[in-house]
Protein backbone atom coordinates (compact mmCIF):
# COMPACT_ATOMS: atom_id res chain seq x y z
CA UNK A 1 0.00 0.00 0.00
CA UNK A 2 1.42 3.32 -1.06
CA UNK A 3 1.38 6.73 1.26
CA UNK A 4 0.39 9.94 0.18
CA UNK A 5 0.64 12.97 2.18
CA UNK A 6 -1.62 15.66 1.71
CA UNK A 7 -0.33 19.02 1.90
CA UNK A 8 0.31 22.48 0.54
CA UNK A 9 -3.82 22.71 -0.47
CA UNK A 10 -7.03 23.05 0.53
CA UNK A 11 -9.16 20.61 -1.89
CA UNK A 12 -7.97 16.98 -2.92
CA UNK A 13 -10.36 15.25 -5.58
CA UNK A 14 -8.81 11.65 -5.60
CA UNK A 15 -9.47 8.72 -7.54
CA UNK A 16 -6.68 6.16 -6.73
CA UNK A 17 -5.51 3.19 -9.22
CA UNK A 18 -3.62 1.27 -6.55
CA UNK A 19 -4.24 0.49 -2.71
CA UNK A 20 -3.53 4.43 -1.02
CA UNK A 21 -3.25 5.40 2.68
CA UNK A 22 -3.87 9.10 2.29
CA UNK A 23 -2.45 11.14 5.40
CA UNK A 24 -3.55 14.52 6.25
CA UNK A 25 -1.68 16.44 9.09
CA UNK A 26 -3.04 20.09 10.02
CA UNK A 27 -0.63 22.66 10.56
CA UNK A 28 -0.24 22.53 14.12
CA UNK A 29 0.84 26.30 14.14
CA UNK A 30 -1.90 27.48 12.02
CA UNK A 31 -5.10 29.77 13.78
CA UNK A 32 -7.72 28.09 10.94
CA UNK A 33 -7.61 26.27 7.94
CA UNK A 34 -10.01 24.17 5.28
CA UNK A 35 -9.30 20.65 4.88
CA UNK A 36 -11.75 18.73 1.73
CA UNK A 37 -10.89 15.71 0.16
CA UNK A 38 -12.88 13.98 -2.44
CA UNK A 39 -12.24 10.40 -2.58
CA UNK A 40 -13.41 8.26 -5.36
CA UNK A 41 -13.02 4.82 -5.37
CA UNK A 42 -13.52 3.53 -9.14
CA UNK A 43 -11.66 0.24 -9.12
CA UNK A 44 -12.64 -3.37 -7.99
CA UNK A 45 -11.16 -4.44 -5.05
CA UNK A 46 -9.70 -1.47 -4.20
CA UNK A 47 -8.89 -0.61 -0.34
CA UNK A 48 -8.20 2.76 0.95
CA UNK A 49 -7.20 4.59 4.06
CA UNK A 50 -7.84 8.56 5.11
CA UNK A 51 -6.36 9.80 8.29
CA UNK A 52 -7.02 13.52 9.43
CA UNK A 53 -4.26 14.06 12.14
CA UNK A 54 -4.45 17.33 13.89
CA UNK A 55 -2.61 19.14 16.90
CA UNK A 56 -5.16 22.75 17.02
CA UNK A 57 -3.85 25.68 18.58
CA UNK A 58 -6.05 27.85 21.07
CA UNK A 59 -8.75 29.84 19.34
CA UNK A 60 -7.75 28.03 16.11
CA UNK A 61 -11.01 27.30 13.62
CA UNK A 62 -10.99 24.19 10.68
CA UNK A 63 -13.15 23.07 8.46
CA UNK A 64 -12.78 19.73 7.87
CA UNK A 65 -14.71 17.33 4.51
CA UNK A 66 -14.31 14.21 3.64
CA UNK A 67 -16.67 12.55 0.82
CA UNK A 68 -15.71 8.89 0.27
CA UNK A 69 -17.39 7.32 -3.02
CA UNK A 70 -17.56 3.77 -3.68
CA UNK A 71 -18.23 3.25 -7.27
CA UNK A 72 -17.11 -0.08 -8.01
CA UNK A 73 -17.64 -3.68 -6.67
CA UNK A 74 -15.26 -5.38 -3.36
CA UNK A 75 -14.28 -1.78 -2.10
CA UNK A 76 -12.94 -0.83 1.48
CA UNK A 77 -12.36 2.30 2.80
CA UNK A 78 -11.66 3.44 6.72
CA UNK A 79 -12.33 7.12 7.21
CA UNK A 80 -10.28 8.80 10.79
CA UNK A 81 -10.05 12.13 12.24
CA UNK A 82 -7.85 12.61 14.98
CA UNK A 83 -7.68 15.71 17.12
CA UNK A 84 -6.86 17.35 20.02
CA UNK A 85 -8.15 20.27 20.80
CA UNK A 86 -6.96 23.40 23.09
CA UNK A 87 -8.56 26.08 24.54
CA UNK A 88 -11.44 27.83 22.45
CA UNK A 89 -10.71 26.06 19.28
CA UNK A 90 -13.23 25.59 17.13
CA UNK A 91 -13.83 22.41 14.76
CA UNK A 92 -16.71 21.94 11.82
CA UNK A 93 -16.32 18.17 10.62
CA UNK A 94 -18.62 16.84 7.50
CA UNK A 95 -17.87 13.25 6.56
CA UNK A 96 -20.20 11.70 3.77
CA UNK A 97 -20.25 8.06 2.48
CA UNK A 98 -21.88 7.24 -0.66
CA UNK A 99 -22.28 3.66 -1.72
CA UNK A 100 -23.51 3.33 -4.92
CA UNK A 101 -25.70 0.83 -6.67
CA UNK A 102 -22.39 -0.71 -8.80
CA UNK A 103 -20.90 -0.94 -5.71
CA UNK A 104 -21.99 -4.64 -4.27
CA UNK A 105 -19.59 -6.30 -0.95
CA UNK A 106 -18.06 -2.82 -0.19
CA UNK A 107 -17.21 -1.62 3.35
CA UNK A 108 -16.74 1.90 4.23
CA UNK A 109 -15.93 3.26 7.83
CA UNK A 110 -16.21 6.65 9.13
CA UNK A 111 -15.03 7.66 12.59
CA UNK A 112 -14.16 10.64 14.72
CA UNK A 113 -12.08 11.09 18.04
CA UNK A 114 -11.64 14.20 19.92
CA UNK A 115 -9.77 15.21 23.01
CA UNK A 116 -10.83 18.08 24.93
CA UNK A 117 -7.63 19.80 26.13
CA UNK A 118 -9.40 23.37 27.32
CA UNK A 119 -12.30 25.35 27.91
CA UNK A 120 -14.78 26.84 25.45
CA UNK A 121 -14.32 24.28 22.64
CA UNK A 122 -16.43 23.94 19.66
CA UNK A 123 -16.96 20.60 17.57
CA UNK A 124 -19.50 19.71 15.54
CA UNK A 125 -19.52 16.30 13.55
CA UNK A 126 -21.88 15.77 10.88
CA UNK A 127 -21.59 12.16 9.38
CA UNK A 128 -23.48 11.23 6.98
CA UNK A 129 -24.46 7.69 4.65
CA UNK A 130 -25.99 7.63 1.12
CA UNK A 131 -26.09 3.71 0.41
CA UNK A 132 -28.02 2.30 -2.79
CA UNK A 133 -26.99 -1.14 -2.17
CA UNK A 134 -27.94 -3.37 0.73
CA UNK A 135 -25.28 -5.74 0.40
CA UNK A 136 -22.88 -3.21 1.90
CA UNK A 137 -21.06 -2.52 5.34
CA UNK A 138 -20.37 0.84 6.41
CA UNK A 139 -21.27 2.67 9.87
CA UNK A 140 -19.33 6.03 11.25
CA UNK A 141 -18.87 6.96 14.89
CA UNK A 142 -17.78 10.55 17.14
CA UNK A 143 -16.24 10.46 20.25
CA UNK A 144 -15.16 13.51 22.16
CA UNK A 145 -13.53 13.02 25.64
CA UNK A 146 -11.48 15.31 28.15
CA UNK A 147 -8.14 13.70 29.28
CA UNK A 148 -9.35 11.10 32.16
CA UNK A 149 -9.25 12.94 35.58
CA UNK A 150 -7.70 9.73 37.26
CA UNK A 151 -4.63 9.57 35.15
CA UNK A 152 -4.01 13.38 35.55
CA UNK A 153 -4.23 13.62 39.21
CA UNK A 154 -2.36 10.16 39.00
CA UNK A 155 0.77 11.90 37.03
CA UNK A 156 0.30 14.68 39.28
CA UNK A 157 0.91 13.05 42.40
CA UNK A 158 4.51 11.51 40.89
CA UNK A 159 5.51 14.91 40.59
CA UNK A 160 4.20 16.42 37.13
CA UNK A 161 2.70 20.01 36.54
CA UNK A 162 -0.85 20.02 35.45
CA UNK A 163 0.67 21.07 31.52
CA UNK A 164 3.00 18.57 31.91
CA UNK A 165 0.47 15.80 32.50
CA UNK A 166 -1.96 16.71 29.73
CA UNK A 167 0.72 16.21 27.31
CA UNK A 168 1.32 12.64 28.58
CA UNK A 169 -1.41 12.26 28.13
CA UNK A 170 -2.11 13.98 24.81
CA UNK A 171 0.86 11.72 23.58
CA UNK A 172 -0.87 8.48 24.89
CA UNK A 173 -4.39 9.46 22.68
CA UNK A 174 -2.17 9.54 19.50
CA UNK A 175 0.03 6.85 20.32
CA UNK A 176 -2.97 4.27 20.19
CA UNK A 177 -3.57 5.95 16.86
CA UNK A 178 -0.10 5.32 16.08
CA UNK A 179 -0.19 1.67 16.82
CA UNK A 180 -3.39 1.20 14.79
CA UNK A 181 -1.04 2.43 11.59
CA UNK A 182 0.57 -0.39 9.85
CA UNK A 183 1.77 1.12 6.88
CA UNK A 184 5.47 2.01 7.78
CA UNK A 185 5.96 5.12 5.63
CA UNK A 186 2.73 6.77 7.08
CA UNK A 187 3.66 5.47 11.15
CA UNK A 188 7.38 7.42 10.15
CA UNK A 189 5.44 10.52 9.23
CA UNK A 190 2.87 10.57 11.81
CA UNK A 191 5.57 10.10 14.20
CA UNK A 192 7.27 12.99 12.99
CA UNK A 193 4.20 15.12 13.16
CA UNK A 194 3.77 14.31 17.21
CA UNK A 195 7.33 14.84 18.04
Amino acid sequence: MQTVLLTNQQNFVLSPDEDTFYLVLLDKKAKNGQVKVDLSLKRTGLNCQLLFLGILTSGSDWQLTSEIKHLASKCSCLAEVYLSQKQQSKVNYFGRIYIAQTALQSKSFLKEQSLIMGQAVYNQSQPTMEIFNNRVQASHSVSISHPDKNALFYLMSRGFMQEEAEKILERAFFNKVLDTVKVVEAHQLIGNYLC
